[in-house]
């Protein structure tokens, strides 16, 4: 990792920055599963029961989804926004669609939240072939 610092002058964002981006981003996931199921409710009549599995498939769409629209419109979650970081490619350019699909799938993969014990890049950015760096920009 010492040489994509180096040569591309980005700055890969520390564990500890990751880690409050993950949690800042699941509060705000589960604040929009939340509304969400309000929704279903009130405006439907539907009350997605414990395990249904229409609501997990609806969880899991929604939380790639979730994901992929930030980072792609934006290259940054809400948790991002708030450490000051941003997706990447190895080159510092902007992800394509699927560079970001990809890695928002692979978010699913099980452990996956854990794979930065193992590595400074999670299994999700390794799959994609993207970092979260440092964000000098203004915005």
């Amino acid at each position: 990792m010492q040489n994509f610092e180096q040569t591309n002058t980005l700055i890969l964002a520390e564990t500890g920055k990751r880690f409050l981006n993950n949690l800042i981003d699941t509060i705000c996931f589960y604040f929009l599963i939340f509304l969400s199921a309000m929704l279903f409710d009130e405006v439907l009549g539907i009350v997605p029961e414990e395990g249904a599995d229409w609501f997990v498939l609806y969880f899991i769409l929604l939380y790639v989804v979730f994901h992929a629209l930030f980072e792609y419109f934006f290259g940054k979650t809400p948790g991002k926004f708030l450490t000051k970081t941003k997706v990447v490619k190895r080159d510092g350019t902007r992800p394509t669609f699927w560079n970001i699909l990809g890695r928002n799938t692979a978010r699913l993969i099980p452990f996956d939240p854990i794979s930065y014990l193992f590595s400074t890049r999670g299994w999700h950015d390794q799959v994609s072939n993207t970092y979260v760096v440092m964000d000098h920009s203004k915005i």
